[in-house]
């Protein structure tokens, strides 16, 4: 599928610069002068609105008045002044404009209308209006440049087909019928972005068909096929509706003038509307949430549902609709995306043969958000282009992935998958021809078909850190000092503590806090600790009291709505047991206790860094601890074998990789036999690994952050090669020659070893323990460097 041609440009209308820059570099987001003029115009229009709302002009009447300025001002640089719209509301705004906002639309009017892009201003125009609300649905504006990569390979791409291969008059002309009854729907359309493009593409493609039929000699049937109805849109804000209204009035206006060039002809000649109207586009988009009623028929789904992480959805959309949206998708993870609901929904809603492109965050190639979307949608439909992972070039710290796919088996051929690198909106990309696109949009060996080895599960190697539940909790070192100076016996609730950033940022690791746990006392036993319980006391209590009240709120007005609703207890019970951490991990620090050292990793980071940690030191959550002490496991969790497996198995935050241990580790397979002499070389390499960051810690002050920055660029240095003879060592363990065969030996491994479980047969589990290869080897994989408590208390 090569990169789009000039006709792929012209077709996609006024998002056309856009495109021009896309088809040279699909990388490049193209059309800034287009957006900065409609940035401007949209801020001086939105100025008028907020001054107006902010004198106590009511909102609807001040959003009207706005919208028909934002219609007039476009239909004077377009030369067509729509009927339809201005009657009602003339009569509804006369209203008297104060000086601010006169200046304010004299600005906005002095602004090239014709270069504002419909498609884009509605965003915009809402974003300045109530960026608050629109964060809190997960809408964001969508660049000129990713419209494109969904119109383009799910509309225009498939019909431009059609039309080159029609050979002749008759074919041409049902292709022609078939292309106005063509309907396409975004269920989530927000200002009308998507389906103003797809309406501009389909009108261009109207016109390509034309040509051609004049090319062979044909008679044309006058007047335009291609209908703006035909353009669905459904979205829950209702300003967002108007806009969208607008939008595609708009680009009504500009298709006309485009038709009748092409068709030498009004465009409503044979049969056509006798002029734009209002009703078209007003009947065309409704205000309603997808999620919860029918979907109206359409050929094609397009568009950008919202981003909503299931963390936050409860919070920003409240308890009762997290509940109806659970009821009436009960298949959909509840600890999936909120746009994976939008996918799933979309394929089901498509005809066979039916396209659809949407964006979503990047997590929905991961973990629970793929099971529930992509997973489903390969069962029974075939993705044709997929952009993995790239920078959402807007204020949302999101990186996001543009999925298109037919629903049902689309005919043999190269499928395109690319994806951007580095965190900057301008990073490069990269960009490949594959034989297929599996849900977790990865070249190569998808991993997402690894299975859940029990070994590993049931092992007790991998944990995550205590999460504290309350900064309440935490002291300073200098607090802990005075507390413990002042009262020995409270060190025995007082511990150093490290975390993912100490551990990532820190020349060596070493504790800046320390953490109150009263472990399982009682209230009664824990407040004979008096400085510490007093802090918790002050802190912690009043917070969990306001949360349970908040909570037993929510609750209620829950039953009220349905007594049989399920209720959330979370903070009731972290009331209960107030002075103790939210999660403690006991069977983590059970773990920990029997060893002199244990490993960790940050759960979140650009590359896994894996380190030794005394036993003294606790773990927070943003780490994943590893019950293991000796420098064979070490080795094998910090080799490039691993990190493979972490990569394509793991979520992300951005670009960051987020470490799990039922997705990565569960799964993970371990070696499952090698020679004594394979295991201790391992052991080796990982101390001298250890020996190199140490080195160039003291030497030059670097961070463990900062060494590894550094390997990302070019040339030679220690710690490049510790890692090149780690990764060696662990590769002729597992039998790997050379580094492109590991996803696919890992995940034949995985398999073999899963099937082996199955029969009840016994494999090798984590850590070298398991390798049973006796106490010499143990004690020659043993050494004790890890990071220790600071030097002075607990010293």
């Amino acid at each position: 599928m090569d990169d789009l041609d000039l006709d792929d440009q012209a077709l996609v209308g006024r998002v056309g610069e856009g495109i021009a820059t896309f088809a040279a570099d699909p990388g490049q987001r193209g059309g800034d002068l287009c957006v900065a003029v409609t940035r401007g115009a949209a801020d001086h229009v939105a100025a008028v609105f907020t001054r107006m709302t902010a004198r106590g002009i009511a909102r609807a009447a001040a959003q009207r008045f706005t919208l028909q300025c934002v219609v007039a001002l476009s239909a004077e640089a377009l030369g067509a002044a729509p009927p339809g719209m201005f009657a009602r509301v003339v009569a509804e705004c006369r209203l008297q404009l104060g000086v601010e906002e006169r200046e304010q639309l004299s600005r906005a009017a002095q602004a090239d209308w014709s270069r504002v892009e419909p498609a884009s201003f509605g965003a915009l125009f809402q974003a300045s209006l109530d960026p608050g609300r629109r964060h809190a649905l997960g809408a964001h504006f969508t660049s000129e440049a990713d419209i494109a990569r969904i119109v383009v390979p799910t509309i225009v791409r498939p019909w431009r087909e059609r039309i080159r291969g029609a050979g002749t008059i008759e074919e041409l002309a049902q292709l022609r019928r078939r292309l106005g009854e063509y309907r396409v729907l975004d269920p989530a359309c927000g200002s009308g972005d998507f389906l103003h493009s797809a309406y501009r593409a389909v009108v261009r493609l109207e016109i390509e068909l034309v040509q051609r039929m004049r090319e062979l000699g044909g008679a044309v049937v006058a007047g335009a096929v291609v209908r703006v109805g035909n353009f669905l849109g459904l979205e829950r804000d209702p300003l967002a509706v108007e806009l969208a209204r607008v939008t595609m009035l708009l680009g009504e206006q500009r298709a006309r003038g485009e038709q009748r060039a092409a068709f030498a002809v009004d465009p409503s000649a044979g049969g056509g509307e006798a002029a734009i109207r209002w009703d078209h586009v007003n009947t065309s988009i409704s205000e309603a949430d997808a999620l919860f009623v029918e979907w109206p028929a359409a050929d094609a789904i397009v568009g950008n549902p919202p981003f909503q992480a299931k963390n936050k959805l409860q919070g920003e959309l409240g308890v009762a609709y997290v509940q109806a949206l659970r009821a009436r998708y009960p298949e959909v993870s509840g600890m999936a995306d909120y746009c994976v609901y939008w996918f799933r929904r979309a394929h089901d809603a498509l005809p066979p043969g039916g396209r659809a492109g949407l964006v979503g965050t990047n997590t929905i190639r991961q973990n629970a958000s793929r099971e529930s979307g992509l997973a489903h949608i390969v069962r029974t439909g075939t993705i044709v282009e997929a952009v993995a992972s790239a920078v959402w070039p807007c204020d949302a710290a999101v990186h996001v992935s543009i999925v298109n796919w037919v629903k049902g088996c689309e005919r043999p051929g190269k499928r395109r998958l690319s994806w951007q690198e580095g965190d900057r909106a301008d990073g490069p990309w990269v960009t490949l021809e594959v034989d297929e696109i599996g849900p977790s949009l990865c070249p190569g060996t998808d991993l997402s078909a690894a299975r859940t080895l029990a070994g590993n599960a049931g092992a007790g190697c991998c944990y995550q850190g205590q999460t504290h539940g309350h900064a309440g909790f935490l002291l300073s070192a200098e607090e802990a000092e005075a507390m413990i100076s002042a009262s020995p016996r409270d060190a025995e609730v007082i511990f150093p503590l490290v975390n993912g950033e100490e551990l990532l940022a820190g020349r060596e690791g070493a504790p800046r806090r320390y953490v109150i746990d009263f472990g399982e006392r009682e209230l009664a036993a824990a407040r004979s600790y008096e400085a510490p319980f007093q802090r918790v006391w002050q802190r912690v209590w009043p917070d969990r009291r306001s949360a349970m009240a908040a909570e037993l709120g929510r609750n209620a007005e829950l039953l009220g709505r349905d007594p049989r609703a399920r209720v959330n207890r979370h903070h009731a019970q972290f009331l209960e047991r107030w002075w103790r951490l939210s999660w403690r991990r006991g069977e983590m620090l059970a773990a920990i206790a029997e060893l002199p050292r244990y490993i960790v990793c940050a759960r979140v980071a650009r590359r896994p860094i894996f380190e030794f940690v005394a036993r003294e030191l606790r773990p927070g959550d943003s780490l994943v601890v590893f019950p293991l002490a000796d420098d064979y496991s070490h080795g094998i969790l910090q080799s490039s074998i691993h990190w493979a497996w972490l990569m394509g198995r793991c979520s992300t935050l951005k670009r960051d990789f987020r470490y799990t241990s039922r997705t990565v580790f569960d799964s993970f397979p371990w070696p499952q036999e090698g020679q004594r002499s394979q295991v201790l070389r391992v052991a080796a390499a990982s101390r001298r690994l250890r020996a190199a960051r140490l080195e160039l810690s003291r030497r030059d002050g670097l961070s463990r952050r900062a060494m590894y920055r550094g390997l990302e660029g070019p040339g030679r240095g220690p710690l490049r090669d510790a890692h090149a003879e780690l990764d060696q060592a662990v590769r002729d363990i597992y039998g790997v020659r050379v580094e492109a065969e590991v996803p696919g030996r890992l995940l034949a491994l995985n398999h073999r070893l899963a099937d082996a479980e199955a029969r009840g047969e016994s494999v090798v589990g984590p850590g070298l323990h398991a390798l049973g290869l006796g106490p010499d080897i143990a004690r020659r994989c043993n050494s004790e460097d890890c990071i220790q408590v600071s030097r002075g208390w607990g010293a």
